[in-house]
C-alpha cells in the first residue's frame, strides 16, 4: 500500500514538471556569516519549504510558473521578506540577508557568463579602434593576489551551491525509487499528537471560524533534521505558515533506517486546525 500511494504521489509530481522553475541562493546574517538551518518558503499556489544547510544554501527545485510570496526566517534573526516570479524553465539565484530590505523580484533570466560578455565587448571595442586608426590600449596589468584570492573564494562558493542543488535533486528520488524504501520509516518524536500539541491556532482565523487540513512532506536527513517540506495539501496561508514554523522549529524527527543505519527518509504529515 505504502509503494501505492508514493507512487500516485510521484506521478501527480511528474505531470507537472513543463512548466516548473528553480529558486536557488544563500541565506546570510547581518555581518553576510551564512546562516544554517534558516527555513526559506514559498506561498503561492503552492507552498514549499527548503532548510539552508551548513553553508547557507537553500534550493527549491519544481516550483509550478506564478508569483510567490518569499521569506526566510531562523528563530532569533530578523525575517526576510520578498516576492518572485517564477518563469518556467528558469533558475533564479535569490541570496537574502535577514534582516534587510524586502524585495520584489521579476522572473529572471537564464545565468549569463559575465566575464565572457565582458571579453566580448571588449574585443568589438578594439576592432572600433583599429578601423578609426586609433591605437589599441595598453593590456591591462596583470590581477593582483587579492583578486585571485577572490575568484578562488566566489568559485569555493560556486561548488557548495552545485553541492546543494545536486543533494536537493537527490531528496526528489526517494518517492521516485520504490526498491530503495527503508526498513523504518521517519518517525515524529512524541507522535501527530507532539505537533497538534504546538500549533497556535491564529486568533483573526479562530474568530472567523476558518478551518482546514494542512498535509506535509516533510525529508528528513540521517540526523533527524528536516531538509524540506512540501504542503501536499495546504489550506489557509497563515495556517500553513503556522505548520511550516511548528515542523521546523518544535518538532523533532527519528530518521529513517535500513538495518540500523540511519538514512534519509520522508513521512507525510496531516495537521487539523478544528475549533472546537
Amino acid at each position: 500500500m505504502k509503494k501505492i500511494i508514493l507512487a500516485i504521489l510521484w506521478g501527480l509530481c511528474a505531470s507537472s514538471l513543463l512548466a516548473q522553475g528553480r529558486l536557488i541562493g544563500r541565506v546570510v546574517g547581518e555581518n553576510n556569516e551564512p546562516i544554517a538551518g534558516a527555513t526559506v518558503s514559498i506561498s503561492g499556489q503552492t507552498a514549499m519549504v527548503a532548510i539552508s544547510n551548513a553553508q547557507g544554501y537553500y534550493v527549491i527545485l519544481d516550483v509550478p510558473q506564478g508569483v510567490y510570496e518569499l521569506k526566510a526566517t531562523k528563530r532569533g534573526q530578523p525575517v526576510w521578506r520578498g516576492s518572485v516570479t517564477v518563469a518556467s524553465g528558469v533558475t533564479q539565484r535569490i541570496d537574502m540577508k535577514l534582516g534587510g530590505k524586502s524585495e520584489n523580484l521579476a522572473a529572471a533570466k537564464p545565468t549569463v557568463d559575465a566575464k565572457k560578455v565582458k571579453a566580448e565587448k571588449s574585443k568589438k571595442e578594439e576592432e572600433k579602434k583599429e578601423e578609426e586608426g586609433e591605437e589599441k590600449s595598453e593590456p591591462a596589468p596583470p590581477a593582483p593576489v587579492a583578486v585571485a584570492t577572490t575568484n578562488a573564494q566566489e568559485i569555493a562558493k560556486e561548488k557548495e551551491l552545485q553541492k546543494a542543488i545536486e543533494e536537493s535533486e537527490k531528496l526528489n528520488q526517494l518517492d521516485a525509487s520504490q526498491s530503495d524504501l527503508p526498513e523504518t520509516d521517519v518517525e515524529i518524536v512524541g507522535g501527530i499528537e507532539a505537533i497538534q500539541s504546538k500549533i497556535e491556532y491564529p486568533m483573526a482565523l479562530k474568530r472567523a471560524k476558518i478551518e482546514g487540513t494542512v498535509v506535509a512532506r516533510v525529508f528528513v536527513d540521517e540526523q533527524g533534521n528536516p531538509l524540506r517540506i512540501s504542503l501536499v495539501q495546504p489550506a489557509n496561508k497563515f495556517l500553513n505558515e503556522e505548520v511550516i514554523r511548528v515542523l521546523t522549529e518544535e518538532t523533532k524527527f527519528k530518521p529513517a533506517k535500513v538495518g540500523n543505519a540511519p538514512v534519509r527518509g520522508a513521512i507525510t504529515i496531516p495537521v487539523k486546525f478544528k475549533i472546537q
